[in-house]
């Protein structure tokens, strides 16, 4: 059972109960208590459960129910914000003067150019409109918008003459987001539009850093574009779990935590 079908099988369990405990959810659901807590925590920073006296309960209403494959950008924005901002500072400190950057679509994505010291000389290459605006507050004048067909759910742009474009332009990192990353399936997006963005992205730099905060790992969404081996770097925060930590060292895959 993977993280979504373990989730998915606590809320039912909380549906139909007053409440139940991170034994009792253990129990059921056969796996370690630590698992258990890693899930809750989940559900608890999108507000579906609430612990109250060591009682995991149900908070009512699932905001996510029924759209877990849905995506959009304005409702994600403040989605584990503290996580996003903190991993989007730290994926900034990676980028050197004169770098050429690649920003990924996505809500962890633009904090790094929030993050980019306005004195650092780099040219930053990207397709959305939230990165877009971030690029403007900071005042950086040396970038390229990939323009084309608007999908506003994702702020992103996209044509065929915009993946021309990309495929010609050679960028020192890529920082490419993802909504889920599975052991055996891979990295995978919500919406089969981005594949061609990111792997056009991906094929033209000289370093691939995957940023996504620690609830995607072990998610699995409907669209498949990369492998782990597909990049140098991953950076997340703390709440990665030790598995997943040893996981990414033995690929040799340099891991920052934030």
């Amino acid at each position: 059972m993977d993280k979504q079908e373990r989730v998915n099988t606590i809320v039912s369990i909380l549906k139909n109960k007053s409440g139940a405990s991170i034994k009792e959810l253990s129990h059921q659901l056969d796996v370690t208590e630590m698992t258990v807590r890693r899930d809750i925590k989940y559900l608890k920073e999108n507000k579906i459960v609430q612990v109250v006296s060591g009682a995991v309960i149900y908070n009512g209403s699932d905001p996510n129910e029924n759209k877990q494959d849905e995506y959009d950008l304005t409702t994600q924005k403040n989605n584990r914000a503290s996580e996003k901002y903190n991993i989007g500072k730290l994926a900034a400190s990676l980028i050197e003067p004169n770098d050429i950057i690649f920003i990924d679509i996505g809500t962890t994505t633009a904090q790094i150019i929030e993050h980019i010291p306005s004195n650092h000389s780099v040219e930053i290459v990207c397709c959305t409109m939230n990165a877009l605006i971030e690029i403007h507050k900071k005042g950086f004048k040396d970038f390229i918008l990939i323009g084309g067909h608007y999908r506003p759910e994702l702020q992103m742009f996209e044509s065929r003459e915009g993946l021309d474009l990309i495929s010609r332009t050679r960028t020192t990192k890529a920082f490419i987001s993802a909504a889920g990353v599975n052991a055996k399936l891979g990295i995978t997006c919500t919406n089969s539009c981005e594949v061609d963005t990111k792997n056009a992205a991906i094929n033209c730099a000289l370093e691939k850093i995957l940023v996504i905060d620690s609830s995607k790992f072990d998610m699995v969404k409907s669209t498949y574009f990369a492998s782990l081996n597909d990049f140098d770097a991953i950076v997340t925060d703390r709440g990665l779990s030790e598995e997943w930590n040893e996981k990414i060292k033995q690929l040799n895959i340099s891991l920052y935590l934030a």
